[in-house]
């Protein structure tokens, strides 16, 4: 054999030994790239992963080893199936998880060598990209409606504690009216001279404080009950009226404070 057949059949040696070895594995080849993309929690699973920040499923890994090469080779040793949902992925991304690709352009393209290509790419296949300053001000933007839904929730959630526990709105008044022997217990309760049930316990801690604040903290059964007790007690029971009024409002001074609430509509 001469020289120059054996320099020529020892090139396609390498050439056919190197060619496997110059193409990512094709193992995962068959993923589903586009149901992974439309489910979130598959998708931060990976994202996760090439960043650092969670665990690698072995495609997950693969992926993780080879993503910064094929960003700076354009996919060069990419199978076509691997090329296709490379570009996929990537228009996905920056048309529906822009907050992601930027994410990983960060990571993998820092200076923003090859990210202008891809999303060229994108922008020639009809994917409008909002300029950076753009996104900044959504991302303020949306941190502060995020703020301002927090602060709300707060408050309502504060709004919430501040009434009188509603563990005894379903007690019969109307039937305790009807009846004195049930109506004087839970007046001599609140006036310190009986026993107390637990329900008369509970209105004995904030009779005082309903007074004051026209019943700001009782829930709309609390008040419609509160307004038919006590102008019963002040129609039928005068008596014990007084000694409430003594007790609790010895100086008259939330008068004016209970007696529109208790003049008002149920």
């Amino acid at each position: 054999m001469s020289t120059k057949c054996l320099i020529v059949l020892c090139c396609v040696v390498v050439v056919a030994l190197a060619r496997p070895n110059d193409k990512y594995t094709d193992k995962y080849d068959n993923l589903n790239i586009q149901e992974i993309l439309e489910n979130k929690r598959l998708l931060k699973a990976y994202v996760d992963c090439v960043l650092g920040q969670g665990k690698c499923s072995p495609d997950g890994k693969e992926l993780k080893e080879h993503l910064q090469e094929a960003i700076e080779t354009g996919c060069e040793k990419c199978t076509e199936a691997q090329e296709k949902g490379a570009y996929t992925a990537i228009e996905y991304l920056i048309k529906n998880e822009l907050d992601i690709w930027r994410q990983l352009a960060a990571k993998f393209d820092p200076e923003g060598k090859w990210r202008k290509t891809y999303e060229d790419r994108a922008r020639a296949n009809g994917i409008v990209i909002p300029e950076m300053r753009h996104f900044i001000l959504l991302s303020v933007l949306a941190l502060v409606a995020l703020s301002l839904a927090e602060e709300e929730k707060e408050k309502k959630e504060e709004k919430a504690e501040e009434k009188y526990t509603d563990r005894f709105d379903d007690i019969n008044f109307e039937e305790i009216l009807a009846n004195r022997r049930l109506l004087v217990p839970y007046l001599k309760c609140v006036l310190d001279k009986g026993r107390c049930t637990p329900e008369g316990k509970e209105l004995k801690v904030h009779i005082q404080d309903a007074m004051q604040t026209a019943c700001a903290k009782c829930t709309d059964k609390q008040k419609v009950g509160a307004r038919r007790v006590v102008n019963h007690i002040r129609e039928k029971e005068q008596e014990y009226w007084e000694e409430l009024l003594s007790k609790y409002d010895p100086k008259g001074e939330y008068k004016s404070i209970y007696e529109p609430f208790l003049a008002g509509k149920e």
